[in-house]
């Protein structure tokens, strides 16, 4: 059997999934358990007519488009600047203001990065913040110009059209968009020490300050484009916003988006939350990019361009991603105790 490296710590066999259905879900506190998934029973039906954002899936896929067509963009480098212009940009016109956090990376062998990242922010009625995040980088691969239209694009893409569907609406909770830099590794693969570095600051400085222990959940997504879309199900995101996730696929008769068997503990930019101790955490991530295993012949590869990726993947995604949104905060309002985490 054949042995890859991959985005999890340590070495895998690859694994070939028949089937894309799967069951999917995170847990915010045990209060609100059960009023949660209460909620969850009573959704069928209310979701096609319930008003709010909808997302805008060919104004995101232009997004993505114009930060494939900056080229590689690596921690570091002119194209990972010019990158944080456009997020910047896009971010300001959708009325979101923008901060950036500076700090040194420092990889295992190597001198030290200077790396960004990005956070928008826009206040809620309530106390505590939504966060929702995604990295902009690319892997610096040698011999290869790797663009990542799926891997560091369309996850930014997809946050750049929420922001814009978010930005009119009344904010039961405070909302933050976090764009990573330093996601992938400088080695060939994310290992303990070598990888997830803008997340891994950013956790430890909201750990620090107190602003996790008034976070009520991270939602990441990377790699949410793959024309052969099936979003895994990751152990390491928490059971009930899992489970949520995929009673609101079924609502919206996208079942087939969310994978089935096969679950892994995904090593992404959650997992330095998670380390820090915020529990409520969901990634969205198609980690079979080009076919059947994982995590796919796409991955890391020149041919993560745009002829790998599709509007209707996105759309797929942007559209889970807008309702999990309006049922989480619904969920929250009603909780009492899971909204004064």
């Amino acid at each position: 059997m054949a042995y890859y490296r991959d985005p999890f710590y340590g070495s895998a066999p690859a694994v070939t999934i028949p089937g894309r259905k799967k069951r999917v879900v995170s847990g915010l506190r045990a209060a609100s358990i059960l009023l949660l998934l209460g909620l969850l029973g009573c959704g069928n039906g209310a979701t096609q007519g319930a008003k709010g954002p909808r997302f805008n899936a060919e104004r995101a896929f232009a997004d993505l488009r114009e930060l494939v067509a900056l080229g590689p963009r690596p921690s570091g480098s002119e194209g990972a600047r010019r990158a944080r212009e456009l997020i910047t940009s896009r971010l300001g016109q959708a009325g979101w203001p923008v901060r950036e956090h500076s700090f040194q990376a420092e990889p295992p062998d190597g001198d030290p990065v200077a790396m960004v990242n990005l956070i928008a922010e826009l206040p809620g009625a309530r106390p505590g913040w939504i966060l929702f995040g995604t990295h902009y980088d690319t892997k610096q691969i040698e011999g290869v110009r790797f663009v990542g239209a799926n891997d560091g694009a369309s996850g930014v893409a997809l946050l750049l059209e929420l922001a814009r569907q978010l930005a009119p609406e009344r904010r039961p909770y405070g909302v933050r968009l976090l764009f990573f830099d330093g996601e992938e590794s400088f080695g060939p693969y994310i290992t303990p020490e070598d990888g997830l570095y803008g997340s891994r600051a950013l956790a430890e400085q909201m750990q620090r300050s107190g602003e996790l222990a008034r976070t009520h959940a991270l939602i990441l997504v990377d790699l949410v484009a793959d024309a052969d879309l099936g979003l895994e199900d990751d152990q390491n995101s928490s059971s009930q916003l899992r489970h949520l996730l995929q009673e609101v696929a079924s609502d919206l008769g996208l079942e087939d988006a969310v994978a089935a068997g096969g679950s892994r503990a995904i090593i992404d930019d959650h997992v330095p939350f998670v380390e820090n101790g915020l529990t409520e955490v969901l990634c969205l991530i198609d980690l079979r990019y080009g076919d059947r295993t994982m995590p796919g012949p796409f991955w890391h590869t020149a041919r993560d361009d745009l002829r790998a990726v599709s509007v209707e993947s996105l759309n797929t995604v942007g559209t889970l991603v807008v309702e999990f949104y309006k049922r989480l905060t619904g969920a929250l309002e009603d909780g009492g105790a899971a909204s004064t985490r």
